[in-house]
């Protein structure tokens, strides 16, 4: 993928992590979507399977989402002790220890791209998922010009003192 978003043959193109939907493609790997001609293209970055192609007809609905991720971890006793008595002697070295007794949360918000499509020769409703990772420079027109193409209504960008309207 060039910067800017498009590949070699001008067609806009944005990489992902493969999350579930293609049961050719493992969880995890690295993938790019291609917005052909026709249809979308999701080719493997690495490995030889196949691309998948999905035409834009079965397209039903495109959104990004986002998830926050709580982790937990442990708080460093020893490192807290040590910086503790070096800056105000032993006493310090005790109340720095102390201090790192339990747990501290560590909040990652996780961003995903998902495709709700109609699967071909059924009715069936089916969904693709990816992880946006890393800096994905051409995604937001990525996604607009695949909701053009789908025919799908873009919301209106929301102003931060409007109500939603639901």
């Amino acid at each position: 993928m060039a910067l800017f978003g498009k590949n070699k043959s001008g067609a806009r193109s944005v990489n992902f992590m493969m999350i579930d939907g293609i049961a050719a493609f493992s969880k995890g790997a690295a993938v790019s979507i291609t917005l052909a001609d026709n249809g979308i293209e999701i080719r493997q970055r690495l490995g030889k399977a196949a691309p998948a192609l999905l035409s834009y007809a079965q397209i039903k609905g495109a959104a990004s989402v986002s998830e926050k991720e709580v982790k937990e971890a442990d708080k460093s006793v020893i490192g807290r002790a040590v910086v503790g008595g070096v800056l105000l002697g032993p006493l310090g070295a005790v109340i720095g220890g102390m201090s790192g007794i339990g747990k501290k949360e560590k909040a990652k918000e996780k961003t995903y791209f998902v495709i709700n499509y109609i699967a071909a020769g059924s009715d069936e409703p089916k969904v693709l998922s990816f992880e946006i990772v890393g800096a994905t420079i051409g995604f937001r027109p990525f996604l607009a010009e695949l909701k053009e193409k789908c025919g799908i209504a873009c919301e209106p960008a929301a102003r931060g003192d409007a109500p939603t309207v639901l």
